[in-house]
């Protein structure tokens, strides 16, 4: 388990402009957790999705891939919205940067709406979320 949970850092850190939110540490802390799951890509393991699910609901942790252009987040992304359909989920939730326009572009492609924001949620630098969600099923079904 340490092993990937440093392999996860080392994606997200490679991924993201400001480094990764998250230690190896913290990863490898999440990943005990029995509402914590992880989606790979490829054996080697070169893209993940982290997400909390519990009762009907599903929030999305982490999305990162070290090789964009290949389709890999998208290809997530399907296969987290195809889980949650099988586990009769109702809501996907997700934080992300205010100023991350194409990961904010990247959920509005697979319908996420903006639902609110979080004052300074994020540090480092110190920047508002964007709260986003995805209604999945119906709560009533």
């Amino acid at each position: 388990m340490e092993n990937l949970a440093r392999k996860f850092w080392e994606i997200s850190q490679a991924a993201y402009t400001d480094g990764a939110s998250w230690t190896a540490d913290q990863f490898a802390s999440d990943m005990r957790q029995s509402h914590s799951h992880y989606f790979t890509e490829t054996s080697e393991v070169v893209a993940f999705l982290g997400f909390h699910q519990v009762c009907d609901e599903i929030e999305i942790t982490n999305i990162a891939t070290k090789d964009k252009g290949h389709g890999y987040g998208k290809k997530l992304m399907k296969r987290l919205i195809k889980h949650a359909e099988s586990q009769k989920i109702v809501s996907i939730f997700l934080e992300v940067r205010a100023s991350n326009q194409e990961a904010r572009l990247f959920y509005e492609k697979f319908g996420f709406q903006v639902i609110g924001t979080r004052k300074n949620y994020y540090q480092h630098p110190q920047e508002d979320a964007i709260m986003m969600s995805l209604k999945v099923g119906n709560a009533n079904e």
